[in-house]
């Protein structure tokens, strides 16, 4: 019975054991309950994976936010002058400044580098914060000018304004088809895939505005509230615009990218020449033989873009062409002098620059053109590509600023690409090289 001893103690404290996990169990299911109903705070960190979900999903707010801001202003300046919306102009441009910011910090957060959960925390958080900011500064500004508007007394001058609004946007539909016919003969379909509908839309918008202004006029003969069908067919008369103003671009773009075509063809056939008297005179076997192959593949390009025939897709040749040229002047480095660099990187700038601009602007109204539809990876690119773009065209050094544009061009089809995803597959970006 003496080897027994210690029984009793361990159902002393196994007892005890048992209410202590009890009683901790108890605490934490009622603070589960005071949580859930609203009575305590939760004072648990937020999971870094759900903090930056929030933070994409702000960006995406604020960045429409300052979108809105910019069409919001220009109708105010329209109505009440640029004097009267100057401030509302400077809060549009503080908001780009921060939004820029917090796009580059989600850009961070995007890259390939690791980050710290403290910095992926404190990024995060910055990021909700100025996007707050950036939308009650705005909402403040619009708010003020929409309950401007939106007084009843001023309504039949606002449907007055409206209709002739709406009769400048649908004579331009006729030079719009014309546009449309010139593009089909010129070009690929795949060359202004975007702009294609840009037509049915705008007409589709025009009849959305006749029937809000209609609403809006029997509102008025009615006295009873018409600024609810004003600020449909204001906002039917915008997408109008926008949608015949991007077609309008596009072909700007294309017949840009035409004469770029031509000129990156003549540049690209200098650089066989010079990179064949390199390969020639290298003494080193690897190098000779990297030129070569850069060599073949730039004439292989050339050949393709010369034997085309029928309608083409202008930039995408450029593309082929320069992404092969850069392929050759890596292979090229280690056989040119520092000075054989500079020059070469000096007549190759304007080349990536143009590249970089024209697929930043086809992202970016594609994106504008699609808000609703495209998430904050796409708009976090299309700030990085704008961003890059910027410093390629401040770099003294033309060899550093060459290859600050072709990231720039890079990342500005990565966010065509990734918003044409978000938007679905009716608007399957073109295939390019990766």
């Amino acid at each position: 019975m003496s080897s027994l001893w210690w029984v009793p103690s361990l159902v002393v404290f196994g007892t005890t054991a048992l209410i202590i996990v009890g009683v901790v169990l108890a605490v934490k299911a009622r603070r589960r309950r005071a949580i859930a109903s609203g009575r305590i705070a939760d004072t648990r960190p937020e999971p870094i994976e759900h903090l930056e979900v929030r933070a994409g999903q702000a960006l995406v707010q604020a960045d429409e936010a300052v979108r809105r801001g910019v069409e919001e202003h220009a109708f105010a300046a329209a109505q009440f002058g640029v004097d009267e919306t100057a401030a509302f102009a400077a809060a549009i441009e503080s908001a780009r400044g921060r939004l820029s910011e917090a796009f580059e910090l989600r850009q961070r957060l995007s890259d390939v580098t690791p980050d710290t959960d403290a910095d992926r925390r404190a990024w995060s958080e910055s990021i909700l914060q100025a996007c707050t900011n950036i939308e009650s500064t705005l909402d403040e500004h619009t708010d003020a000018f929409v309950g401007r508007r939106s007084e009843e007394r001023l309504a039949p001058e606002r449907v007055a304004s409206l209709r002739a609004l709406r009769t400048q946007v649908e004579a331009r539909i006729p030079d719009a088809v014309a546009t449309l016919a010139r593009l089909s003969k010129l070009y690929a379909p795949a060359a202004f895939a975007d702009q294609r509908d840009a037509v049915t839309t705008a007409t589709a918008q025009l009849a959305e505005a006749d029937t809000a202004l209609s609403r809006a006029e029997s509102a008025v003969a009615a006295t009873e509230p018409a600024v609810p069908a004003l600020e449909k067919a204001e906002g039917a008369c915008r997408d109008a615009t926008t949608a015949l103003d991007a077609l309008a671009r596009a072909e700007e773009r294309l017949a840009d990218a035409d004469t770029e075509l031509r000129e990156a063809i003549v540049e690209a056939e200098r650089a066989l020449a010079e990179a064949s008297e390199l390969r020639d005179s290298s003494e080193i076997p690897d190098a000779a033989e990297r030129i070569a192959s850069g060599i073949t593949e730039l004439r292989r390009v050339l050949d393709t873009v010369s034997a085309s025939t029928g309608p083409q897709t202008p930039l995408r040749s450029v593309d082929d062409i320069r992404f092969a040229q850069a392929r050759l002047d890596d292979a090229l480095a280690s056989a040119r002098s520092a000075q054989q660099r500079i020059d070469s990187a000096r007549e190759t700038l304007s080349g990536a620059l143009f590249s970089a601009t024209s697929h930043l602007d086809t992202a970016r109204e594609f994106i504008a053109a699609n808000r609703g539809r495209v998430g904050p990876d796409a708009r976090t690119r299309l700030a990085e590509a704008e961003r890059q773009l910027a410093l390629a065209k401040a770099a003294g050094d033309p060899v550093e600023a060459v290859d600050i544009a072709r990231r720039a061009a890079r990342l500005a089809q990565d966010a065509g690409d990734l918003a044409h995803y978000d938007a679905g597959p009716r608007t399957a970006p073109i295939k390019r090289h990766s």
